[in-house]
């Protein structure tokens, strides 16, 4: 087993018309060529994340390690959430103006019966 973490300074995710689609080809290069490659936090998914996102992504990861298999979808943290720092126009949106968290996938033998 082995590991890495490299700290790039002043990297920043950099938003055009054409984002989605260039992470969504680098996503599924990484998904293929390397499956045991796992990307966490805003510098590792390139994405803007505030702390507690970039955490919250880190944790399910190391859920996903451990059960060996893909629990958390890492992407979809904070997919739903509006920009936080937009100000009053944010309270204006529509839609339930929850945050969507990833919960944890209970096998069907483990889940308390009813």
């Amino acid at each position: 087993m082995d590991g890495c973490v490299v700290r790039q300074k002043k990297a920043y995710p950099v938003y055009d018309d054409d984002y989605a689609r260039h992470v969504a080809t680098i996503r599924q290069e990484l998904d293929t060529c390397y499956p045991n490659l796992h990307l966490v936090g805003r510098n590792g998914m390139h994405k803007y994340n505030n702390q507690d996102h970039a955490m919250v992504t880190a944790m399910l990861c190391v859920e996903n390690i451990l059960a060996d298999t893909k629990l958390y979808d890492l992407w979809q943290v904070n997919s739903d959430a509006e920009y936080h720092e937009s100000g009053p126009a944010a309270e204006e949106a529509t839609g339930s103006g929850l945050r969507l968290v990833p919960t944890r996938v209970v096998a069907p033998e483990l889940a308390p019966e009813a």
